[in-house]
């Protein structure tokens, strides 16, 4: 199978248009000190993790890889234009059929890598972190069993501030 017709027009329109948005509850300074202990064990972790007295931050402050959604979401925002996919795409990653758009007829999926830009604004007890995921693109590359569809998804975490703490950046290869 070519590669040629696995990026369809209609795919190519929802490409930066949010597909899943969740509100987390609100950061409890327990949630960042059961985070820290578990991620820093057997060691102890930094004092801004558990510490609110702790030089430097004068507040708790969570890890950069703390996350709120660790124990579900408060809210899953839907788009309004989901459609239901068959089960076989939903099981290989298919994300499209949440703005209305039938997934590529692709039923094997791979993780192509994740990374995690974070911008210094740190979360806290008190927070509330909206996550937003978007399709960023799409690519075709030929592998040993044919033609792949790599699809690009950045989720962006913001606060209740409207500030950015990071962006995560998954690809998504699928065959």
């Amino acid at each position: 199978m070519s590669g040629l017709g696995l990026i369809r027009p209609d795919m190519l329109e929802i490409v930066g248009r949010p597909y899943a948005r969740q509100i987390s509850y609100p950061i409890s300074a327990s949630d960042i000190r059961k985070w820290s202990l578990a991620v820093y064990f057997p060691e102890a972790p930094p004092a801004p993790y558990t510490d609110p007295c702790a030089p430097g931050e004068g507040r708790l402050v969570a890890p950069l890889d703390f996350n709120p959604f660790a124990w579900g979401a408060a809210e899953k925002v839907p788009t309004g234009c989901e459609i239901a996919p068959d089960p076989v795409y939903r099981s290989s990653g298919a994300m499209e059929h949440h703005l209305g758009i039938a997934p590529p007829d692709l039923r094997r999926a791979l993780n192509g890598g994740v990374s995690a830009t974070y911008t210094g604004a740190p979360m806290r007890p008190g927070d509330v972190i909206t996550a937003e995921s978007a399709i960023a693109g799409y690519s075709v590359r030929e592998g040993r069993l044919g033609a792949m569809l790599l699809t690009d998804v950045a989720t962006t975490w913001t606060n209740q501030n409207g500030e950015e703490i990071k962006t995560y950046r998954m690809t998504l290869i699928r065959y």
